[in-house]
């Protein structure tokens, strides 16, 4: 039983060529996770420095009594600075509400462009599969 040699030169040269092929559109893929990953780990240290940063400067706004309100006070406004310290925080969580909003927009959008090169990677792959095994 002859073995051509010429369809064996072919199998192996399609076999190397679709090798090839993956590793080039495999590397594509884990650029763009390694991308993507790399995006997502700078935008939570950015949003979390930006809720710190929030943070710090409601406490430093909320209100803090010299001294205890005097006994002709109290009557007046019992209350007043639990209302300051309450407003202080609810514009907190809504600050960070928004940050944590922004943050995850930005990581949609990218998340959008890393699904887009991982599509045209892996129909990159299949039109050359096609290519090479139809020949």
């Amino acid at each position: 039983m002859a073995i051509n040699c010429g369809s064996l030169t072919d199998v192996q040269s399609k076999v190397l060529e679709a090798v090839a092929a993956f590793t080039q559109a495999n590397q594509r893929v884990v650029g763009e996770l390694i991308e993507l990953s790399s995006q997502a780990a700078r935008e939570s240290l950015r949003s979390l420095a930006e809720m710190q940063t929030a943070a710090m400067e409601t406490v430093r706004s909320m209100p803090m009594p010299a001294a205890a309100p005097s006994m002709e006070e109290l009557p007046q406004d019992p209350f007043a600075l639990y209302r300051k310290g309450f407003q202080a925080t609810a514009k907190l969580v809504e600050t960070n509400a928004q940050i944590v909003t922004r943050n995850v927009e930005k990581l949609q959008e990218s998340t959008g462009r890393a699904a887009k090169e991982i599509e045209q990677a892996a129909s990159g792959y299949m039109s050359r599969m096609k290519d090479l095994y139809s020949r």
